[in-house]
């Protein structure tokens, strides 16, 4: 969900991304810049039970829409953003203000996205259609294995090395709305959350990340834990990535104990000034602690060339197989196009 993803710049040539904020905006004036992307694709699944019949599903709509304006009165700047997802019902994403203290250290408070994941929130960022942990029915707790948006404190300090950073949150998993990560709970009579991040760039074209989230009691009496690291190396015109994750639901006495680990390996190569192509596999697996007699998991497998048009319009194509153990599925199939313009 980014945070942070190697963006390719006009999908071909790789170049490192540093967040969200890193998409070229629009400068009105010294003080007001906007920006914002239309993202639509064509879909098809097929997906292949232990028992019974083959099925499969085919689209042909809005992935998603955004529009953000960054508004900079110096030592202070501001975003808001809206999103819409594949409903097309508009909502408010971004809305926080960061204060520059000096030498490094920045504060930032309001509605953000959570430091963790590799893979972007925002489509546009994303080098592949589908996330590696998309998985089927049988993993429905595994997608916020990488928290969304939440609101709260965080504090980053640091240099051109490395960046620290902490953060005190409503909550660390996000509420769904419109079928989106969009928000936290809003509630701190249940407990805040945490979440903390390092990031090293000492090395030349290195980047490491490692971050966590702990919430002692999310409402419904349960603990939970996230830690996430990742590693991206560019050579010349490839790019090597790795991702690893673990969250860990503690139940009040037991109940509900669960263990989720998801990892990535991926390649992004650039072919040409306009052709790229991304290579990547992932899984997934559930541990649930006895609460069910069998413990799902997948692997997905994942090619994704890509073009680009003009520097503001682009388009993905992607092919992914996932195999599945102990599981309602056998396998399935994901083929999608995916056209992205941004302005």
């Amino acid at each position: 969900m980014t945070k942070r993803l190697t963006q390719m710049a006009g999908v071909a040539a790789i170049s490192l991304a540093a967040a969200a904020s890193s998409f070229a905006d629009i400068k009105l004036n010294d003080n007001f810049s906007v920006g914002g992307y239309i993202v639509g694709s064509a879909r098809y699944t097929k997906s292949d039970p232990k028992t019974g019949a083959a099925s499969s599903t085919s689209t042909l709509d809005g992935d998603a829409y955004k529009y953000w304006t960054n508004v900079s009165f110096a030592p202070v700047t501001g975003t808001l953003s809206f999103y819409a997802g594949g409903s097309g019902d508009p909502q408010v994403l971004d809305a926080y203000a960061t204060y520059d203290v000096g030498g490094g250290t920045k504060i930032t408070f309001g509605k953000f996205l959570s430091w963790l994941g590799y893979e972007a929130f925002d489509p546009v960022n994303m080098t592949q259609i589908s996330y590696g942990w998309d998985a089927g029915a049988d993993f429905a707790f595994s997608a916020p294995n990488i928290p969304g948006y939440h609101s709260g404190v965080k504090v980053e300090t640091g240099n051109d090395s490395f960046t620290v950073g902490l953060a005190v949150l409503d909550s660390v998993d996000p509420v769904f709305l419109k079928g989106v990560p969009s928000k936290g709970d809003g509630d701190l009579r249940n407990g805040p959350g945490f979440e903390g991040m390092f990031t090293y760039k000492g090395v030349k074209d290195l980047t490491l990340f490692a971050g966590l989230t702990y919430e002692p009691n999310s409402g419904i009496d349960t603990t939970i834990s996230c830690v996430d690291v990742w590693g991206q190396y560019v050579l010349g015109a490839s790019t090597f990535a790795a991702e690893y994750s673990f969250r860990k639901h503690d139940g009040k006495n037991g109940n509900g104990d669960q263990g989720i680990s998801f990892w990535l390996v991926e390649v992004q190569q650039a072919i040409d000034a306009k052709w790229a192509v991304t290579a990547r596999v992932s899984g997934v697996s559930n541990d649930y602690k006895g609460t069910l007699t069998k413990d799902p998991s997948a692997m997905k497998l994942t090619i994704a060339p890509g073009v680009t048009l003009t520097p503001n319009l682009s388009l993905l194509a992607e092919v992914s197989f996932s195999k599945y153990k102990e599981a309602t599925l056998d396998k399935s199939t994901f083929v999608g196009l995916q056209a992205r313009f941004k302005f």
